[in-house]
Protein backbone atom coordinates (compact mmCIF):
# COMPACT_ATOMS: atom_id res chain seq x y z
CA UNK A 1 0.00 0.00 0.00
CA UNK A 2 1.54 3.33 -1.01
CA UNK A 3 2.11 6.12 1.47
CA UNK A 4 -0.30 8.93 0.55
CA UNK A 5 -2.91 8.69 -2.22
CA UNK A 6 -2.31 7.83 -5.84
CA UNK A 7 -4.93 9.71 -7.84
CA UNK A 8 -5.37 8.30 -11.36
CA UNK A 9 -4.91 10.95 -14.05
CA UNK A 10 -3.72 13.63 -11.59
CA UNK A 11 -1.68 16.44 -13.06
CA UNK A 12 0.14 19.02 -10.96
CA UNK A 13 1.03 22.20 -12.83
CA UNK A 14 0.46 20.40 -16.13
CA UNK A 15 2.78 17.49 -15.26
CA UNK A 16 1.53 13.95 -14.71
CA UNK A 17 1.66 12.89 -11.03
CA UNK A 18 1.50 9.06 -10.93
CA UNK A 19 3.06 8.98 -7.45
CA UNK A 20 1.44 9.18 -3.99
CA UNK A 21 0.36 12.68 -2.98
CA UNK A 22 -1.03 14.53 0.04
CA UNK A 23 -3.15 17.68 0.27
CA UNK A 24 -0.82 20.60 1.04
CA UNK A 25 -3.75 22.81 2.08
CA UNK A 26 -4.76 20.37 4.80
CA UNK A 27 -1.14 19.95 5.88
CA UNK A 28 -0.72 23.71 6.33
CA UNK A 29 -3.97 23.89 8.32
CA UNK A 30 -2.75 21.01 10.50
CA UNK A 31 0.63 22.69 11.05
CA UNK A 32 -1.17 25.90 12.04
CA UNK A 33 -3.34 24.04 14.54
CA UNK A 34 -0.32 22.30 16.05
CA UNK A 35 1.54 25.62 16.13
CA UNK A 36 -1.24 27.28 18.14
CA UNK A 37 -1.34 24.38 20.62
CA UNK A 38 2.46 24.16 20.88
CA UNK A 39 3.03 27.91 21.18
CA UNK A 40 0.28 28.28 23.80
CA UNK A 41 1.81 25.46 25.82
CA UNK A 42 5.33 26.84 25.39
CA UNK A 43 4.38 30.30 26.65
CA UNK A 44 2.28 28.90 29.51
CA UNK A 45 5.19 26.75 30.70
CA UNK A 46 7.76 29.51 30.12
CA UNK A 47 5.80 32.19 31.99
CA UNK A 48 4.39 30.11 34.87
CA UNK A 49 7.15 27.46 35.24
CA UNK A 50 4.26 24.98 35.55
CA UNK A 51 5.32 21.98 33.45
CA UNK A 52 2.09 20.03 34.04
CA UNK A 53 0.70 20.31 30.46
CA UNK A 54 4.03 19.56 28.76
CA UNK A 55 3.90 15.72 28.90
CA UNK A 56 0.37 15.73 27.47
CA UNK A 57 1.12 18.08 24.59
CA UNK A 58 4.50 16.51 23.77
CA UNK A 59 2.90 13.06 23.99
CA UNK A 60 0.04 14.11 21.70
CA UNK A 61 2.48 15.60 19.18
CA UNK A 62 4.70 12.50 19.33
CA UNK A 63 1.75 10.16 18.73
CA UNK A 64 0.42 12.28 15.86
CA UNK A 65 3.84 12.43 14.16
CA UNK A 66 4.27 8.68 14.72
CA UNK A 67 0.88 7.85 13.23
CA UNK A 68 1.30 10.02 10.14
CA UNK A 69 4.93 8.97 9.58
CA UNK A 70 4.49 5.23 10.10
CA UNK A 71 0.86 4.50 9.18
CA UNK A 72 0.02 7.43 6.90
CA UNK A 73 -1.43 10.93 7.08
CA UNK A 74 -4.98 9.60 7.21
CA UNK A 75 -4.24 8.39 10.77
CA UNK A 76 -3.28 11.84 12.07
CA UNK A 77 -5.89 13.15 14.50
CA UNK A 78 -4.58 16.71 14.12
CA UNK A 79 -4.71 16.06 10.37
CA UNK A 80 -8.37 15.07 10.68
CA UNK A 81 -9.10 18.53 12.08
CA UNK A 82 -6.86 20.18 9.47
CA UNK A 83 -8.71 18.35 6.67
CA UNK A 84 -12.03 19.41 8.19
CA UNK A 85 -10.91 23.05 8.35
CA UNK A 86 -10.21 23.12 4.58
CA UNK A 87 -13.00 20.73 3.57
CA UNK A 88 -14.69 23.18 1.17
CA UNK A 89 -11.48 24.23 -0.59
CA UNK A 90 -9.83 22.77 -3.67
CA UNK A 91 -6.98 20.42 -2.75
CA UNK A 92 -3.41 21.37 -3.65
CA UNK A 93 -1.48 18.15 -4.05
CA UNK A 94 2.22 17.63 -3.41
CA UNK A 95 4.38 14.52 -3.26
CA UNK A 96 3.93 12.40 -0.15
CA UNK A 97 7.52 11.15 0.05
CA UNK A 98 9.11 14.44 1.15
CA UNK A 99 6.24 15.22 3.56
CA UNK A 100 6.78 11.84 5.20
CA UNK A 101 10.44 12.72 5.65
CA UNK A 102 9.46 16.09 7.18
CA UNK A 103 7.04 14.41 9.59
CA UNK A 104 9.84 11.99 10.49
CA UNK A 105 11.87 15.04 11.52
CA UNK A 106 8.90 16.15 13.64
CA UNK A 107 8.79 12.67 15.19
CA UNK A 108 12.51 12.93 15.96
CA UNK A 109 12.08 16.33 17.66
CA UNK A 110 9.02 15.11 19.60
CA UNK A 111 10.99 12.02 20.67
CA UNK A 112 13.85 14.24 21.86
CA UNK A 113 11.36 16.33 23.84
CA UNK A 114 9.87 13.20 25.41
CA UNK A 115 13.31 12.05 26.54
CA UNK A 116 14.84 15.40 27.50
CA UNK A 117 11.86 17.40 28.74
CA UNK A 118 9.45 14.75 30.01
CA UNK A 119 11.34 11.62 31.12
CA UNK A 120 14.61 13.23 32.24
CA UNK A 121 12.83 16.44 33.32
CA UNK A 122 15.67 18.60 32.04
CA UNK A 123 14.76 22.27 32.10
CA UNK A 124 16.50 25.15 30.37
CA UNK A 125 18.09 25.70 27.00
CA UNK A 126 18.05 22.12 25.59
CA UNK A 127 14.28 21.50 25.67
CA UNK A 128 13.60 25.15 24.78
CA UNK A 129 15.81 24.89 21.69
CA UNK A 130 14.14 21.66 20.54
CA UNK A 131 10.67 23.07 21.15
CA UNK A 132 11.34 26.43 19.49
CA UNK A 133 12.93 24.76 16.46
CA UNK A 134 9.87 22.57 15.97
CA UNK A 135 7.52 25.55 16.47
CA UNK A 136 9.54 27.62 13.99
CA UNK A 137 9.29 24.83 11.39
CA UNK A 138 5.52 24.66 11.99
CA UNK A 139 5.25 28.42 11.57
CA UNK A 140 7.20 28.29 8.30
CA UNK A 141 4.93 25.51 7.04
CA UNK A 142 1.63 27.09 8.07
CA UNK A 143 2.33 30.78 7.45
CA UNK A 144 4.85 30.82 4.62
CA UNK A 145 4.25 27.44 2.97
CA UNK A 146 7.90 26.50 3.45
CA UNK A 147 8.52 22.86 4.31
CA UNK A 148 11.99 22.73 5.88
CA UNK A 149 11.92 18.93 6.01
CA UNK A 150 11.08 18.84 2.30
CA UNK A 151 14.07 21.06 1.53
CA UNK A 152 16.35 18.85 3.63
CA UNK A 153 14.96 15.76 1.88
CA UNK A 154 15.67 17.37 -1.48
CA UNK A 155 19.25 18.21 -0.45
CA UNK A 156 19.89 14.65 0.77
CA UNK A 157 18.57 13.20 -2.50
CA UNK A 158 20.68 15.59 -4.60
CA UNK A 159 23.79 14.57 -2.62
CA UNK A 160 23.02 10.88 -3.10
CA UNK A 161 22.50 10.25 0.62
CA UNK A 162 18.85 9.25 0.08
CA UNK A 163 17.75 7.29 -2.99
CA UNK A 164 16.22 9.28 -5.84
CA UNK A 165 12.47 8.55 -6.07
CA UNK A 166 11.17 6.91 -9.24
CA UNK A 167 9.09 10.01 -10.04
CA UNK A 168 9.99 13.62 -9.26
CA UNK A 169 7.38 14.58 -6.64
CA UNK A 170 5.75 17.98 -6.78
CA UNK A 171 6.77 20.23 -3.93
CA UNK A 172 4.85 23.15 -2.39
CA UNK A 173 5.42 26.12 -4.69
CA UNK A 174 8.14 24.14 -6.47
CA UNK A 175 10.52 25.16 -3.70
CA UNK A 176 12.13 21.78 -3.19
CA UNK A 177 11.54 19.89 -6.41
CA UNK A 178 14.11 17.30 -7.31
CA UNK A 179 15.53 17.94 -10.77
Amino acid sequence: MPYGSVIPGLEIHGVSAPYPVVNERAIRATAGLMLVIGLSTFWYVFLTKDYTPMPYVVGAFWLDFFLKTVLGPQWSYFGLIGRWLVRGQRAEYVGAVQKRFAWGMGLLMASAMLVVGVWLEIRGIAPMAICLTCLFFMWLESAAGVCVGCKIYNGLVKRGILPRPQHQPACPGGSCSIS
